[in-house]
């Protein structure tokens, strides 16, 4: 989707009665503007009051690109003020307008993916009072708030004062994902942060009237309940989906919506959940519990108890912003590319069809787990033997491929460097595991087929998690091999210009770079000591100050 920077007709700019650009805000509907709460403390003098009640007065909203209609006065609505607490949560106004806006050009919301999305803010800083255009990719999280840091294809522009209360918009879709807040006051530095829309619902659920799209939680699995819950249990999810154990896929038998694992799944999503989780938790729960997950640190969570496979495609891709419709037959190769970062599916073994569900829903979303480095939860009420044998042999058949790519990787990274890390192929062993367990599944005592199961299923996600890990690392070493290549031959450029292709000392040390890196395989620490050494001596003989050393 075409960037809109602010063109759309939902952009509002709010004053003070004096005329001072104050903040940005969002219309919502025709009659209702969503910014922050400090903003309008600002028009009423109140700054860093944090007051309860919100404040009488009202301000001025400038419709500013709907410049024929007049500026509308506003105050706060009844029930939509969230004032600044002291952990820094809230800080959330919304504003009525004296008239409404007519044909209610007002913005939509929507719960997205978040992790590494880009987005931009249109705000009004004091040396652009009619706008400016922030462009910012969203790469982490401070309590209920996400971190954004400049786009590196826009330097030098960030969020500064005049932003607070824009829309964060989404690059790909133009829906609105979150509300900017706040911002370090450090323009090298260029952060800022935002309240997601989860996060806003929260605090404010009277604006679910303007969300679109569907909720990032089912609704089956919202409600924590009041039974017990299975403590490792617990430390085993929240080490799972705060990515501190080297797992992509987590099979889990739940049981039947009343056990304790069951009801241990259902607090990790709703604690982890920026909308769901309960203010009596706080925002950093997770610090002092390790069996709280993160906030935020689940994307999608979906119960598949009585839906057909399709459903859930579609619930996916379109949580994701994919808006085309599945596509028939087997595994839209859509949900391994698109599926979100962190992924949780109970009741599979409930769905209307678990066979077409594991085989064209959960197996593409599997294949790519470990070469996305996705968290994905996969729930079966029963034992679900069968179809849990059917995932692990197509996982399995994944790995012998991955490592036969690893392989060939490796090859043609050995052409060039020593020291690569081995690989242990796992693939044929694991196999003859698998056999092992189709056998005594046929069996009418299987014996303890369900320890050997859970066991092969980890072994074989550790091991693809680990192939995956070496083949990133085998991307990376060759890319600094092709960036020192490149480094050296701009510097011996810049030799040749200066006229100093017959230095002695300068030959020698590019010859020693040159032929580490091109003559056969090579240390990489040795070589970029050497090319680094040319660099220098080359500043050394140009006159320039030395790398590191203030000019």
């Amino acid at each position: 989707m075409e960037e809109n920077h602010g063109r759309q007709p939902w952009v509002c700019r709010i004053r003070g009665d004096s005329g001072l650009i104050l903040g940005s805000g969002t219309l919502l509907g025709d009659r209702h503007v969503l910014t922050c709460a400090h903003v309008i403390d600002r028009a009423a003098g109140r700054k860093g009051a944090w007051t309860a009640a919100p404040p009488a007065g009202r301000v001025q909203v400038d419709l500013v690109r709907l410049p024929r209609l007049p500026a509308r006065s506003a105050r706060v609505a009844t029930g939509g003020w969230v004032p600044v607490g002291a952990d820094g949560r809230g800080d959330i106004a919304l504003l009525e307008l004296s008239d409404p806006v007519p044909g209610g050009p007002g913005a939509e919301l929507r719960r997205l993916p978040l992790w590494e999305k880009r987005v931009y803010a249109f705000g009004f800083p004091k040396e652009f009072s009619d706008g400016e255009t922030v462009h910012a990719v969203l790469s982490g999280e401070t309590n209920e708030r996400m971190q954004m840091n400049p786009n590196p294809a826009s330097p030098g522009l960030w969020v500064r004062s005049g932003f607070s209360g824009a829309a964060a918009v989404d690059n790909e879709t133009g829906y609105v994902v979150g509300m900017v807040v706040s911002y370090y006051s450090d323009p090298a530095a260029g952060r800022s942060y935002m309240i997601p829309v989860d996060t806003l619902l929260n605090h404010l659920p009277l604006l679910e009237a303007w969300v679109v799209g569907d909720s990032s939680v089912d609704q089956e699995l919202t409600s924590m309940g009041t039974g017990r819950e299975d403590g490792e249990f617990a430390r085993l999810t929240a080490r799972f989906f705060a990515r501190r154990s080297p797992e992509n896929v987590l099979v889990v038998v739940t049981g039947p919506p009343t056990s304790t694992i069951s009801a241990t799944v259902r607090r990790a999503v709703v604690l982890s959940n920026r909308q769901f989780r309960p203010s009596s938790a706080g925002p950093a729960a997770g610090e002092r519990d390790p069996s709280v997950p993160p906030l935020g640190s689940i994307d999608l969570a979906l119960d598949a108890t009585g839906k057909p496979p399709r459903e859930l495609a579609e619930r996916i891709l379109g949580f994701v912003g994919v808006a085309e419709p599945v596509t028939a037959g087997p595994a839209d190769r859509r949900l391994g590319d698109k599926a979100p970062r962190a992924l949780l599916i109970d009741g599979v073994d409930e769905s209307s069809d678990p066979k077409e569900l594991v085989a064209d829903v959960i197996g593409p979303i599997v294949d790519r787990a470990a070469e996305r480095d996705l968290r994905v939860l996969v729930g079966f009420r029963s034992p679900a033997v069968g179809l849990r044998l059917a995932l692990l042999a197509r996982r399995i058949a994944g790995l012998r491929e991955a490592e036969g790519l690893a392989r060939a990787h490796q090859r043609e990274v050995e052409a060039h460097l020593t020291g690569l890390p081995p690989m242990t192929p796992r693939a044929t062993r694991l196999r003859i595991r698998l056999t092992t367990l189709l056998a005594a599944a046929r069996e009418p005592d299987p014996g303890p087929l369900l320890e050997h199961l859970a066991a092969v299923e980890h072994s074989t996600d550790r091991a693809l998690h680990e192939v995956a890990r070496l083949r990133r690392e085998l991307t990376a070493r060759a890319t600094e091999h092709q960036q020192l290549r490149g480094l050296l031959d701009a510097h011996r450029a810049r030799a040749v210009a200066g006229g100093w292709t017959e230095h002695q000392g300068l030959g020698r040390s590019y010859r020693r770079a040159h032929d580490l890196l091109w003559a056969g395989p090579c240390d990489l620490a040795e070589a970029t000591e050497a090319v680094h050494a040319y660099a220098e001596a080359v500043r050394r003989i140009l006159g320039e100050p030395q790398e590191g050393v203030p000019s």
